[in-house]
């Protein structure tokens, strides 16, 4: 082994003014109600159960409907009909959402929809409003105020797909591939890039967004309750996750603020788990967005990311999540962002082992025995995650090889397999601009030139600083064929107190020649080096030292392509490292 280093529509609508911090169910306390008010709830509630029986009904759509698919939350019902799925808001008042009053339904239907499109469009249509027709409850498309008609309620309306093709689902059933993966991460990047910035326009959301101080209370608001509870209590107090917390996020002050000002505060999704993305064609929707709290949805685009990441571990998966993160790094070169990715996984991980013990509580559910080991299962990853954060233990990775060593292939398998973070060299050369994809039209002559050489490697080593600080492994795809330039890194490990290596891969000269060329006559690639630049490389490259030697594990890279991703081949490294394992 390598060393250590509710489903889709089905989950419910939020939106509410001025809410609490997490998205708990919880009936509100003894407050005394007005005449006024309890009538208005014993009239919503009426106008619901003759919506929801209506909409239990074929006949009531326009559209061939079938038969009804009916999917309950706590604060919302969702219909599968036909070709559509109608999602409507139950008049509920649990005090973090409000949804008695018909305005407060209709607000959140349209909340939904506009604020999901960035992420879904293809799914969601428009706002369906229910009126009755007679004795007869219908639908029609929203279009302002028509007729004398008595609106009783509104419903999302969304283009139905296969529940099947739910990331959760596909999980489930072995069929989530690393095509996927990759789509999610492309998808992600995407809708970060374009997401608007904390602090940008007359709409800018409230400073406290993504601060520390803000963080900090919804980390201990996730882990109150768990501490409080005899089932969780015990766990949480031997992992020491409180301590854990408040020393990381004392530590990681400064740099939240310098994140929110630097712009990677943006409006994000907010509830980004396996049950709220769906396969589509080659590409991943995520739907669903949080629409019930600003405070959840304008966060850093890594605390967005880090939802993700940790379900993928949660349900057992880590080379997924271990994938999901490298491929959004080489779109995005997000290095710095590392640094509070441990702490958010942490919370992340606790406020669904909170959802999870909620459900596991109540009587009126089937699957208690499923919650409940979840909510260990999660309180078992935040504790790792924990002590990942008080013990880090990265080591620096020099991939050293000539251009067709299958460097860039193999590392990449290595990343998958052990959490390491790659930096690729020729990804981050080609990155024009911070949090842009890199391209990949070829460079002038000028952009390999030995001052242009020099500066990209230092730019490379700030990347790894970053990686490093956040207490990650570091893989550094280049040649490093230069002494100056391994004489940097090392530098660099000895500066952070981080042991090195470095993995030399080869192969036969013919194989290499082989290897460039048919990267010369395949589609558009990262690399720029041909024949000529492999000729090049082999008539100057400076030979490992001595010392440089007794750091080195070669790796033999002629074999077939598939052994990359096996550990077997990868055992000379592994057990190197288990045997220094401390050692600096």
């Amino acid at each position: 082994m390598p060393p250590h280093g509710l489903s889709g529509m089905l989950v419910p609508t939020r939106i509410a003014p001025q809410p609490p911090i997490l998205r708990i169910a919880t009936p509100m306390s003894d407050t005394p109600i007005s005449r006024h008010a309890l009538n208005r709830q014993r009239t919503a509630r009426r106008h619901s159960r003759l919506v929801d029986a209506a909409l239990s009904r074929a006949c009531t759509y326009a559209h061939p409907a079938g038969r009804i698919v009916r999917i309950e939350t706590h604060i919302s019902v969702v219909y599968l009909a036909g070709r559509y799925a109608y999602k409507t808001m139950k008049p509920v008042d649990f005090g973090f959402v409000n949804f008695v009053r018909l305005d407060a339904r209709l607000r959140c239907c349209e909340a939904e929809i506009l604020l999901n499109a960035p992420f879904a469009g293809p799914i969601y249509r428009d706002t369906a409003e229910i009126f009755f027709d007679g004795r007869r409850c219908r639908l029609r498309p929203r279009r302002g105020v028509r007729g004398n008609v008595k609106v009783v309620d509104y419903a999302v309306r969304m283009r139905r797909f296969d529940q099947r093709l739910l990331f959760s689902n596909l999980l489930a059933h072995g069929e989530l591939c690393t095509d996927d993966i990759d789509a999610a991460a492309t998808s992600l990047a995407a809708s970060h890039r374009h997401a608007r910035r904390a602090g940008r326009g007359p709409t800018a959301p409230a400073a406290r967004f993504g601060s520390a101080a803000l963080l900090r209370d919804q980390v201990l608001a996730a882990l109150a309750p768990l501490e409080a509870d005899p089932r969780t209590a015990h766990a949480v107090a031997s992992a020491a996750l409180r301590a854990s917390c408040e020393s990381e996020l004392a530590r990681l002050a400064r740099h939240l603020a310098a994140r929110r000002a630097n712009g990677f505060v943006r409006a994000c999704h907010g509830d980004l788990h396996l049950d709220n993305i769906v396969r589509h064609g080659r590409h991943a929707l995520m739907f669903d967005c949080i629409e019930f709290s600003e405070e959840l949805r304008w966060i850093d685009v890594t605390c967005d990311l880090a939802f993700l990441l940790m379900d993928l571990r949660a349900h057992g998966h880590a080379a997924y999540a271990h994938r999901l993160l490298n491929r959004y790094l080489e779109a995005t070169g997000e290095f710095a962002g590392l640094a509070a990715l441990r702490l958010y996984i942490v919370y992340r991980a606790l406020v669904r082992a909170l959802v999870a013990m909620l459900k596991a509580g109540s009587p009126a559910r089937s699957d208690l025995q499923a919650s409940a080991g979840a909510t260990s299962r999660y309180l078992a990853l935040a504790a790792d995650e924990a002590r990942a954060m008080r013990e880090p233990a990265p080591w620096l990775l020099l991939c050293h090889g000539f251009s067709g060593s299958g460097k860039s292939v193999a590392s990449r398998a290595l990343a998958e397999l052990s959490g390491a973070i790659r930096v690729s060299s020729d990804l981050e050369r080609k990155r024009l601009e911070p949090f842009a994809p890199p391209s990949l039209d070829a460079l002038p002559a000028s952009a390999y030139t030995q001052a242009a050489l020099d500066a990209h490697y230092e730019r490379l080593v700030a990347h790894v600083r970053d990686v490093l600080n956040a207490g990650y492994t570091a893989l550094v795809d280049a040649t490093f064929l230069k002494a100056t330039h391994r004489a940097r890194f090392a530098a660099l490990a000895r500066e952070l107190h981080r042991p090195m290596l470095i993995l030399n891969f080869h192969a036969p000269q013919a194989r290499l020649a082989e290897r460039v060329n048919a990267r010369a006559r395949g589609p558009r690639d990262a690399s720029d080096a041909g024949a000529d630049v492999l000729a090049a490389q082999v008539a100057q490259a400076d030979p490992l030292d001595e010392r440089e030697r007794r750091r080195t594990v070669d790796l033999d890279t002629d074999v077939e392509i598939g052994a990359f991703a096996r550990e077997p081949w990868w055992a000379p490294l592994f057990a190197r490292m288990r045997a220094e394992s401390g050692e600096i």
